[in-house]
């Protein structure tokens, strides 16, 4: 599978999650485990300094090189300016010393346009550390490292490659057991991994090639000789197993059927000028889609490199289109959320619709980025949907395109009470929350607060956190992660400032999903307002996002998260937070008319008890 492996290496991660701070690091206090080496970092001015510290972020390159090279002993100001920096780096570049010094030491390629944001696999890593601390590594792993992997070695040798800086790393105290035990060779290098690394070597690293001594004459003198491909093969696949945590048939099923009908292609088949490296890089591509797929997980898909950007732009939240948030349920294209006051919204479409033709082109077929890349067009066209919609009802919907931009926040009052309105859970949010509830809600001493999370379709489980401090006391749970061996618990770290809000109230419907469910479980759990609407989404699965570089994404379901009293929202039949106070979701001609039932019930329910 080295072609595929070749077509498919992980470049970057973006992961969902933050722990709880060090000089001001929140998520980091100071009786955790990671403090001192946070605290190594920020003291030595390795790390900027900030609100959160995000210990399971991935470090981008940018950092890494960063970090990594200050801390082998570089000072930028005193760096030779001879050295030829990459095409898409200026001259002036805060970056530019770091990365001459990387060119110069040969980490990097100074050709290749150096991308900031991607992230750095952990065996490149803990190469790229073995060399900044001068350490030598030997030709191949002692039999002693090898037994304590549990005489298991990766199948490809490719991979293995990394063994003698893995040892040599652990050998000179920068790992430890646990490091070598579950390493994840191609996984991305977090935050975490980068300070606790550091810190070990800091404070008892040691220059070692190998744990076994006396067998390093032996083992440079098997440097020149070709060991036993049968030996060499044996444990390399069994390391393979090992490192990246793999049960033994992840060999991959059928692999030399997949091979060789590859192979055969290739050399019989009759037109072979239609076999172009494109279209084999299509038939790949085609291949994983359909592998995912075969998973049956609703959340989980691989988006294939040239249907990529569509995601990207639901991240970045500015597009022309509709303004309607979907997902592929059960391979029918469902309208999990229009955005507030987007033309899809203003048009009639609702929670739960389903599309089953644009522009009376069924849809059946076709991928979820097909259909979007359909829909989207420019502001001021007109697309018509056909929705099914209670019963197998079927109606066109035409919908007028515009400019998307999806804010994080909106404040409006009525009856003088406060009506906050959370579209997503984005990494800004927490900031603008703050703010706007100190200054323009408390201030005010209102009667009660209205959390507005329909059409929510969640966003950052890390904001999802951030908010949830402000509801509770500190030291309440937030929320559990149950991953495949572990389980993490969010709790939080200070006192809310709606903590003690006498009437809070919360509104959703079948829109608010994910990050914005942990809101309101948060909410219920401890009794500490109102939830107002229908029955939530019900997505209790935490995704991460892998970006691979041939362009391709990958977002795969890596764990679940329970409510603060320990609950799975996907175990309700059906799933989703139900709601305190049932009122049925607007009407289209109630939309149309700006009449909200679910709104005007909160306010009464908050004028009610006053």
């Amino acid at each position: 599978m080295n072609f595929i492996k070749k077509l498919v290496t992980t470049l970057a991660l973006a992961s969902f999650i933050i722990i709880p701070s060090t000089h001001g690091f929140r998520d980091v206090p100071s009786g955790s485990a990671l403090h001192p080496a946070v605290e190594n970092l920020t003291t030595k001015g390795l790390f900027p300094e900030g609100t959160f510290f995000k210990p399971d972020v991935p470090v981008t390159a940018d950092l890494f090189w960063e970090v990594v090279l200050r801390d082998s002993g570089f000072v930028p100001e005193s760096a030779t300016f001879n050295t030829p920096l990459p095409p898409n780096i200026e001259l002036n570049d805060s970056l530019a010393q770091f990365l001459r010094e990387a060119i110069r030491r040969k980490f990097i390629d100074q050709s290749i346009p150096f991308d900031r944001k991607a992230t750095i696999p952990r065996y490149k890593a803990i190469e790229t550390l073995i060399k900044t601390k001068a350490i030598r590594t030997i030709g191949e792993p002692s039999k002693a490292f090898l037994r304590k992997l549990g005489g298991t070695s990766p199948s490809v040798k490719s991979i293995a490659s990394y063994l003698p800086s893995l040892e040599a790393a652990y050998a000179s105290n920068i790992l430890d057991n646990y490091d070598i035990r579950d390493f994840r060779p191609t996984e991305p290098l977090t935050r975490r991994d980068l300070a606790i690394w550091l810190y070990r070597y800091e404070t008892k690293g040691t220059k070692k090639s190998t744990i076994n001594p006396r067998g390093s004459n032996r083992l440079r003198e098997n440097q020149q000789r070709q060991i036993s491909e049968d030996e060499s093969k044996k444990e390399v696949e069994k390391l393979l197993i090992k490192t990246l945590q793999v049960k033994p048939l992840t060999t991959i099923p059928n692999e030399k059927i997949f091979q060789g009908v590859l192979s055969d292609l290739e050399n019989k088949y009759r037109f072979p000028a239609q076999l172009s490296l494109e279209k084999k890089e299509k038939m790949i591509e085609a291949a994983i889609t359909a592998m995912v797929k075969e998973l049956e997980d609703k959340f989980t898909s691989y988006i294939e490199p040239e249907k990529s950007d569509l995601f990207k732009d639901s991240i970045e939240g500015k597009f022309e289109g509709i303004g309607a948030y979907v997902e592929m349920i059960e391979n029918q294209f469902t309208i999990t959320a229009p955005m507030d006051g987007s033309p899809a919204m203003k048009a009639g479409v609702l929670p739960g619709d389903i599309v089953t033709h644009v522009d009376g082109k069924p849809v059946e077929e076709k991928s979820i980025h097909e259909i979007i890349k359909a829909i989207k067009g420019p502001a001021g066209t007109i697309v018509k949907l056909t929705i099914k919609r209670e019963q197998d009802k079927t109606i066109d919907i035409p919908v007028t395109r515009g400019k998307i931009v999806v804010p994080s926040l909106k404040l409006e009052f009525k009856s003088s009470i406060p009506i906050i309105k959370i579209h997503k859970f984005s990494r800004a949010v927490r900031g603008e929350f703050e703010k706007l509830l100190v200054e323009e809600v408390l201030s005010k001493n209102p009667r009660g607060v209205i959390i507005d999370l329909r059409n929510d379709p969640g966003g950052l489980l890390t904001s999802a956190v951030s908010m949830g401090e402000f509801l509770v006391d500190e030291g309440m749970p937030l929320l559990f992660i149950e991953y495949k061996n572990a389980t993490q618990q969010f709790t939080s770290s200070r006192k809310g400032e709606l903590f003690g809000q006498k009437n809070l109230v919360v509104l959703q419907n079948k829109g608010t999903a994910s990050a914005s469910e942990i809101f309101s479980s948060i909410v219920q759990d401890y009794k500490l307002g109102t939830i107002i609407g229908t029955q939530s989404f019900g997505k209790g699965s935490v995704q991460e996002v892998l970006n691979y570089d041939n362009g391709g994404i990958l977002k795969v379901t890596v764990a679940k998260w329970l409510t603060p009293k320990k609950k799975w929202i996907q175990d309700n039949d059906p799933a989703g937070i139900i709601p305190d106070i049932h009122v049925d979701d607007p009407t289209p001609e109630q939309i149309k008319e700006n009449i909200d039932p679910q709104l005007d019930r909160a306010i009464q329910h908050i004028l009610g008890r006053n």
